[in-house]
């Protein structure tokens, strides 16, 4: 029967590289995953190498609540014969509002603007002025407020405006 017996060179050779391996491992430990994980550095190489940012917990890109989500909503609003009505929405400064209105049945005279928030002297943005059985467009906003359009029906029967619309608002409805 033959018998094998590994030299004694090779044990020691094992042992060096276990121990070399510990030693660099105990290295990277200190230098990398310690600052880059958990903000801890010894040696000021994660500070230096920029690897503690790593550690750093990261903010969000934006806190949204229920009032801040993009939405689209589709509206019928009843304009009463011979008479006017407001329908508004708040949105914020340089917010966006994407629309798109027909009447059913006729032109009316419209005016599409924004109130500032606060603003106690009556003072209104005019953005589109016209008489039209439609319009659509987009605008940003200049200012925190109540924006919408003002309809006036100068016929004798109630003319029905199918209005859609697609940005971050909050609808505040007929004024």
């Amino acid at each position: 029967m033959n018998e094998i017996h590994p030299p004694a060179q090779s044990v020691k050779t094992l042992f060096k590289a276990l121990l070399l391996a510990l030693v660099l491992a105990l290295i990277i430990l200190l230098t990398a995953v310690l600052p880059a994980e958990y903000g801890i550095d010894p040696t000021g190489l994660g500070r230096l190498s920029g690897l503690n940012k790593l550690a750093e917990p990261i903010e969000p890109l934006a806190v949204c609540d229920d009032k801040a989500l993009l939405q689209q909503n589709r509206v019928k609003i009843i304009v009463p014969a011979a008479s006017g009505i407001e329908y508004k929405f708040h949105l914020n400064k340089g917010d966006a509002l994407e629309y798109s209105w027909v009447s059913s049945g006729g032109s009316l005279y419209f005016d599409f603007h924004g109130e500032p928030q606060g603003d106690t002297t009556g003072y209104f943005k005019s953005y589109k002025e016209s008489t039209a059985a439609k319009d659509s467009g987009s605008q940003v906003m200049p200012f925190v407020g109540s924006h919408g359009w003002y309809w006036k029906n100068e016929s004798s029967r109630a003319i029905t405006v199918s209005l859609q619309t697609k940005g971050v608002y909050q609808i505040l409805g007929l004024r």
